[in-house]
């Protein structure tokens, strides 16, 4: 059983992600690809969690990072504004809808192999 755990941007990923060097370069780049857009990138923390032994990272109202169960590395809701906040306040377009029933989640949880 794997615990998550939470780490400030700009500072030094969890020990338990050093085998995952693409996922933590990801985690880096959206650090990089944020910091023109807000003050302080080292105020912003991200939120490790664990999905089926493999590791999800989300930073603050930002960007999602999480390792696919091919290896291969998906970074969601890197075009929403860091602190946009949940849902659609007055004023927000719906595309910003963070629940909206269109977002494609499938890619995290596949459909089991049919049996024989």
């Amino acid at each position: 059983m794997l615990i998550g755990e939470r780490w400030r941007a700009g500072s030094r990923p969890p020990r338990s992600l050093e085998k995952y060097p693409e996922f933590v370069e990801a985690c880096s780049a959206q650090e990089h690809f944020l910091s023109p857009t807000v003050d302080d990138v080292s105020k912003l923390w991200w939120t490790l969690t664990w999905l089926e032994g493999r590791p999800v990272a989300e930073l603050e109202q930002g960007p999602r990072v999480a390792l696919r169960a091919d290896g291969s590395v998906q970074v969601s809701g890197a075009d929403e504004p860091v602190g946009a906040g949940v849902g659609v306040a007055d004023g927000d377009s719906p595309e910003h809808d963070v629940f909206d029933e269109d977002e494609d989640d499938d890619d995290l949880f596949p459909e089991p192999a049919p049996r024989a």
